[in-house]
């Protein structure tokens, strides 16, 4: 196991920080104030290769490897402190476009991938729905065969992208009988007939990512978008999972800025007549969080490589989602406490990350749902 940095990934890395800090993060406090999700910024992205860092070169990507990729969502991250655009990138390329990647027949390939990778077509990842959050069986959305076209009912909800997405990787049953045996997945454009898209929902941070319902009225979805077989979704998704764990590397990078600012804060901060990073205390709490800091980032790069030598299990993968995300709320409260009544002001950013913290806690499968996985498995050996 191998995680030193090559000359090339350290270069992507200090020009993706560089990129971030120069056009990403002077403008995040007015777009977070507004609720905007900069199209503008998307484009820049994409025009750093970023969009399809990961997507093989034969599709107009980067064809970065899973380190490679996690390297540089870290290193954006910590430039940036653009906690909604580090959700709605990774929901973009690693949610939607991987599966097309792993999955996908050639055409779809051909279709899809190029248009992603180049930010002309953003893409999501439907399968949360009311009544089926951390239980992907439970889903009611359905798909009926009607000649060359499915027609697609049901509704989805807290789908990051889904507001501006081109494309929805959707997930439906074609037998509810079955639960798992009838999931199948589906691309689904924008401008198809019967497919409604809501406005963003109003979180309390990450207002960058836009986040929304999807609703589905007999949709009529070509029988070509169907991505593998008829059934064959919740394989998919299984087989696919590593790709969406990596999602959460971008906490690494914010759990890192938040440390250095906490650093720089306790060294300014006078009380009782000296520096709090002279208090016992305090030294106590910025321990804590470079342990935890340094506990994930093993984590992410871990997985990543495993994913690299093609040895990554569900196990791998629900471990490092469970460790990070609880390793980041665990932080982001830290960072609060350090800057005391500041860590609730807006002009700081420690207190996006504690809202966020706990969103990484509960989207993709909560901290619940990980620990019954990551049991059943131990179990099962």
């Amino acid at each position: 196991m191998d995680f030193t940095i090559s000359e090339e990934q350290r270069l992507l890395c200090e020009t993706v920080e560089k990129f971030a800090r120069k056009e990403v993060a002077p403008s995040l406090a007015a777009r977070e104030e507004s609720g905007e999700f900069s199209r503008e910024i998307w484009q820049k992205m994409a025009a750093q290769g970023l969009l399809g860092l990961c997507i093989p070169e034969a599709y107009g990507g980067g064809g970065c490897d899973a380190l490679t990729t996690v390297l540089a969502m870290e290193a954006f991250s910590r430039g940036s402190r653009d906690l909604g655009m580090t959700v709605a990138w990774p929901s973009h390329l690693l949610l939607a476009a991987m599966p097309i990647v792993e999955l996908g027949s050639e055409e779809q390939k051909r279709k899809y991938l190029p248009p992603m990778a180049a930010g002309q077509s953003i893409g999501a990842m439907a399968l949360t729905e009311p009544e089926a959050g951390s239980d992907a069986t439970a889903l009611r959305s359905t798909a009926q065969r009607d000649g060359d076209y499915y027609l697609l009912n049901g509704s989805k909800t807290f789908i990051s992208n889904a507001p501006v997405a081109d494309l929805l990787l959707v997930f439906a049953s074609v037998d509810l009988s079955k639960k798992a045996g009838g999931l199948t997945i589906f691309v689904v454009e924008r401008d198809t007939p019967g497919l409604t898209l809501g406005p963003p929902l109003k979180k309390y941070e990450g207002a960058t990512s836009p986040t929304g319902e999807v609703f589905f009225d007999d949709c009529r979805v070509p029988a070509a978008n169907l991505i593998g077989s008829e059934g064959g979704g919740f394989a998919a998704m299984l087989m696919s999972l590593g790709w969406e764990r990596l999602a959460f590397a971008p906490i690494v990078g914010a759990m890192e800025a938040d440390l250095a600012d906490c650093i720089d804060y306790a060294k300014q901060r006078v009380q009782g007549g000296r520096p709090i990073a002279k208090h016992q205390l305090v030294q106590a709490l910025l321990a804590e969080m470079k342990m935890d800091l340094e506990a994930s980032r093993f984590l992410a790069y871990h997985l990543a490589w495993k994913m690299d030598q093609g040895e990554a299990t569900g196990l791998d993968a629900a471990v490092a989602k469970t460790f990070i995300t609880e390793a980041y709320e665990r932080n982001s409260r830290k960072a609060v406490q350090v800057f005391g009544g500041y860590g609730c002001m807006r002009e700081y950013p420690v207190g996006r990350s504690l809202w966020i913290s706990k969103m990484t806690t509960i989207g993709g499968g909560t901290s619940q749902i990980q620990r019954t996985i990551i049991g059943r498995m131990l179990a099962s050996m």
